[in-house]
């Protein structure tokens, strides 16, 4: 039997259905778009179905291939009408979308800030430890200057000095 094409057992079934297919598409794409209300979709829908007949193994009778190619489109499409509302739910309108507040004015602008904040950071970190406590409980947390002169032992004119040279590290660095 050299030189024989033995054909896929479900070949016939397939090729049955694909021309049932092709035959009935005006009327599939019709049954479609009464779902759908939309042609371009409906057409989608009658390509998604004779994909899946070309790719899964068919039943072994169908005796009526119009019908059953229907059903099939029907199912699909009604697959397709949910997911579309499910999307739907979950998007917004370009004229919604305008409304909605950036979570920062300027995404050019947020980038610049985090990299001159971190050029403080590493500012500050070369200052020496006392000088870099005191500005940081001063400025940040609002710690008065004679409250942290006492807790640390020193007069509230140093402090003010070790707040200047943070200050000056700080600005040097922007």
């Amino acid at each position: 039997m050299a030189g024989q094409v033995v054909a896929h057992p479900h070949a016939a079934r397939t090729t049955a259905l694909l021309d049932a297919v092709v035959r009935e598409q005006a009327d599939l794409v019709a049954h479609a778009a009464r779902i759908l209300h939309d042609r371009t979709s409906a057409e989608d829908v009658v390509q998604e179905v004779t994909l899946r007949l070309c790719q899964a193994d068919c039943p072994d009778a169908v005796g009526a291939p119009a019908p059953y190619l229907r059903r099939m489109v029907r199912n699909a499409a009604i697959d397709c009408a949910r997911r579309a509302l499910r999307e739907r739910c979950h998007s917004i309108s370009d004229a919604e979308a305008e409304t909605i507040a950036a979570p920062c004015a300027c995404p050019h602008q947020r980038l610049e800030d985090c990299q001159a904040l971190k050029a403080v950071l590493a500012a500050l970190e070369a200052a020496p430890e006392r000088t870099r406590r005191v500005f940081l409980a001063h400025r940040l947390d609002g710690v008065p200057q004679k409250d942290l002169a006492r807790e640390i032992g020193v007069s509230p004119t140093l402090v003010n000095f070790m707040i200047r040279d943070g200050t000056a590290l700080c600005r040097a660095t922007a």
